[in-house]
């Protein structure tokens, strides 16, 4: 699978600048995104096996979503 990545302005011109840096800066996104994506489904994994007996609908999770948004921006007074 590929996936494109666009660099800050800045870093691509120094990877320019000096060459050798861009295999550097690709393996660091490539480890980056590797343990990123490893947690994710980790993460995942565990809250499927958390819910699987759960009696909750989807409704219900949009629900306690959208409730839990609203007061955390209420808190943050962005409301």
């Amino acid at each position: 699978m590929s996936i494109e990545v666009e660099l800050p302005q800045e870093i691509e011109l120094t990877i320019r600048a000096k060459r050798e840096l861009g295999a550097l800066v690709r393996k660091r996104i490539e480890r980056d995104i590797l343990i990123e994506i490893k947690n994710d489904i980790f993460l995942s994994r565990i809250f499927d096996d958390l819910l699987k007996d759960s009696s909750l609908t989807e409704l219900d999770v949009d629900e306690i979503d959208h409730k839990m948004k609203r007061e955390m921006m209420e808190k943050l007074g962005w409301r």
